[in-house]
């Protein structure tokens, strides 16, 4: 009667071991479960945010190269306008060389068309005398 009562007690211990066992792995597995779940909608969340952050990128890069253009118009036109700006500084000296020396033909014309006015008020003096 003892062995029966240690078998019996060996197996009541064995029920009791193997329901703790099964309890334990259905806890663990659904602590595992719900990791899973947890990990799963933070890996989604993660990729709508990679999403989100790849279409600003592209916004950006978009945006970034119009602007490079423009800088580029911009900056050629500003060359062109330097070398525009150089040409009429260049031409506005000529005409204001031209123009000086034109001034002083303008003054010996009319030095010399006052003294053909001198010469020939006396020609006509002359002329009236006889």
């Amino acid at each position: 009667m003892k062995t029966a009562l240690i078998i019996i007690v060996a197996l009541i211990v064995l029920a009791v071991l193997a329901t703790l066992a099964i309890r334990a792995m259905h806890s663990r597995r659904a602590r595992r479960a719900e990791l899973r779940d947890r990990l799963g909608m933070e890996a989604a969340g993660h990729r709508q945010e990679l999403q989100a952050n790849a279409a600003k990128a592209q916004e950006a890069d978009q945006a970034a190269k119009g602007h490079r253009r423009q800088f580029e118009h911009h900056r050629d036109e500003a060359e062109r306008f330097r070398r525009e700006a150089d040409e009429h500084e260049r031409l506005a000296e000529e005409h204001a060389a031209t123009a000086s020396q034109l001034d002083g033909t303008v003054e010996r014309a009319r030095t010399a068309a006052s003294r053909h006015d001198d010469r020939a008020s006396d020609a006509e003096q002359r002329l009236g005398k006889l």
